[in-house]
């Protein structure tokens, strides 16, 4: 058996392993960011309650939610509000003044003070409701800063450790387990984060194609 055809079989062999190896590698992405958690936005401590009854101006008003976790609306009462969801502290509200006013029309809404850091015209503290969206609250940022940042991730970032969450621009935030200390983050992937899985695959190609070559030129001595 002449070197050449042996160095043509040993190719045949070695290409489509090689080529496995290369795909397997380069299908690998490392995840880095955590799943978001299945847990809708609960009232917190420091939360406004805003209430408004139409025809009913002394019942209109913004409440805050103690340290304690209450809060004392007029003509309801205290309510133990830390821990309830925007559409269970609104029915509870809602029901209290229906039975007292006739034809009541109320209106409740929360409010809490969210950061919105990152890559936003003006980063800063805003004043965010549940029914907002998460590209709303970054649009009162000023929005995305820089038109070279065409694909922004959006982030939610807990305060307690630190995790990382990404988020869909038209998720509304009642959908969100947003605690106290956490924030909002629009960020971009540095040039390194969006080249190295490239620059990874061509590195193992080239490792695969240099143990080929150095095959052949072994079978031709």
């Amino acid at each position: 058996m002449s070197a050449r055809l042996l160095s043509f079989r040993r190719l045949r062999l070695l290409l489509p392993v090689a080529l496995a190896v290369l795909a397997a590698c380069g299908s690998r992405v490392p995840t880095v960011l955590a799943p978001l958690p299945d847990r809708p936005w609960l009232v917190l401590p420091g939360d406004e309650v805003t209430v408004r009854v139409y025809r009913e101006p002394d019942l209109t008003g913004q409440y805050i939610v103690t340290a304690k976790g209450d809060v004392f609306i007029p003509g309801v009462g205290r309510i133990p509000a830390a821990g309830m969801t925007a559409d269970s502290i609104s029915a509870v509200i809602t029901s209290a003044y229906t039975r007292r006013i006739k034809d009541a029309i109320v209106d409740v809404g929360l409010v809490r003070n969210l950061p919105v850091l990152g890559q936003v015209v003006s980063p800063g503290v805003y004043r965010a409701e549940p029914t907002m969206s998460v590209q709303q609250i970054i649009a009162k940022a000023g929005g995305v800063r820089g038109t070279s940042l065409k694909m922004p991730t959006y982030l939610l970032q807990k305060g307690s450790d630190g995790s990382r969450y990404t988020l869909a621009a038209d998720l509304r935030l009642d959908r969100l387990a947003i605690d106290a200390g956490d924030a909002l983050l629009v960020v971009s992937p540095s040039w390194v984060e969006r080249t190295a899985p490239g620059i990874a695959t061509l590195n193992q190609f080239a490792g695969a194609l240099s143990i080929i070559l150095s095959i052949l030129l072994i079978s031709k001595k």
